[in-house]
């Protein structure tokens, strides 16, 4: 089965209210600009797929992969990516506001401009993770790893820091 016919699959089951993912391989696939809300998408496999502009709003990604996926301007508000692994993962403008990161992979990610509002992402790996601008408000990165990160213009408001102090810099 070819990549494109796999692609109209996943929009036909999903248009006739499927969402359920749960543990397929889908790396590689170019699912850009695809309308994914509410999908069940656990230990999915999603390596170096094209997520550019896809609404995965309230996405259940408990443990899926995604290393190496485009998630350029990705809306993934209210997602769960509980123990995800978002390594290398290119999120420019990507949002994730409230969303559930905790003891997340994103080692290597690129978030900058990234809207991260109110998301959790404690215990999360964020080393060399490149944050320029993003939007930490509310964020909680309570025991998070952040060795190496860019951090330069990202903003903090009421953001939990690693070591549990409350950072403001608004």
């Amino acid at each position: 089965m070819s990549l494109a016919t796999l692609k109209e699959l996943i929009h036909r089951y999903y248009q006739a209210g499927g969402r359920d993912f749960h543990g397929l391989d889908l790396q590689g696939l170019d699912l850009k600009e695809a309308q994914l809300a509410e999908g069940d998408f656990r230990r999915a496999n999603l390596n170096r797929a094209n997520l550019v502009r896809a609404d995965l709003t309230h996405l259940n990604g408990y443990q899926a992969t995604l290393v190496q996926a485009d998630l350029r301007e990705a809306y993934l508000a209210a997602s769960v990516l509980l123990q995800a692994d978002l390594r290398k993962i290119h999120g420019h403008r990507l949002t994730l506001v409230n969303a559930d990161l905790r003891q997340s992979g994103l080692a290597h990610a690129d978030l900058s401009h990234a809207n991260l509002e109110g998301a959790n992402l404690s215990e999360a790996d964020l080393s060399h993770c490149n944050l320029y601008w993003a939007n930490l408000r509310h964020a909680n990165l309570q025991g998070a790893n952040l060795e190496g990160a860019e951090l330069t213009g990202a903003k903090f408001f009421e953001t939990i820091m690693p070591d549990g102090q409350i950072r403001n810099d608004d």
